[in-house]
């Protein structure tokens, strides 16, 4: 249903012998002050997103008791203005949809997250490239080069170390 619009249900009961009352109640709350009730039937004028809820039905006998139940869902839906056209309407818009604005801030909250990671990734694989290189020895053309400590060579030969 819609905001605005009136509900009617009519708690149609087949028993023999027919209940002398029927009860409607509202699970987990009252019935909203507005409703209507005669008889069997309820009438709630000028729904609203408060009238939301499951609506039970229920009727008694000697023999024992009947109750089914209504789920209602109002949905808040703008009106729609009439202007001077009268074949032209205009929609209003009453309120900002927040699931949208969160979701425009979670992507660039994502995005912004995402450049960091980037940024620091590449920042980390740069020097690391460059630490690795310092460390393996390697001049500019891949050559090895060799360090000899003292400057000498002892009895066994020369040392090499590659660095």
């Amino acid at each position: 249903m819609r905001e605005g619009d009136s509900l009617s249900l009519d708690c149609i009961i087949s028993a023999n012998p027919l209940p002398s009352t029927v009860l409607w109640s509202r699970l987990n709350d009252s019935l909203p002050e507005r409703t209507e009730t005669q008889g069997t039937l309820l009438t709630i004028p000028r729904l609203s997103a408060l009238d939301n809820g499951t609506y039970v039905c229920e009727g008694h006998n000697q023999y024992g008791r009947a109750a089914d139940e209504y789920t209602l869902v109002v949905y808040d839906i703008p009106p729609v203005i009439e202007s001077k056209d009268p074949g032209a309407s205009v929609e209003a818009q009453r309120y900002v949809p927040y699931s949208i604005i969160g979701g425009v801030l979670a992507m660039l909250v994502f995005g912004v997250i995402c450049v960091l990671i980037v940024t620091i990734w590449c920042s980390v694989r740069q020097k690391g490239s460059y630490l690795t290189h310092e460390a393996s020895g390697l001049d500019e053309h891949g050559e090895v080069q060799e360090a000899f400590l003292n400057g000498s060579e002892t009895r066994e030969g020369k040392k090499e170390y590659l660095l």
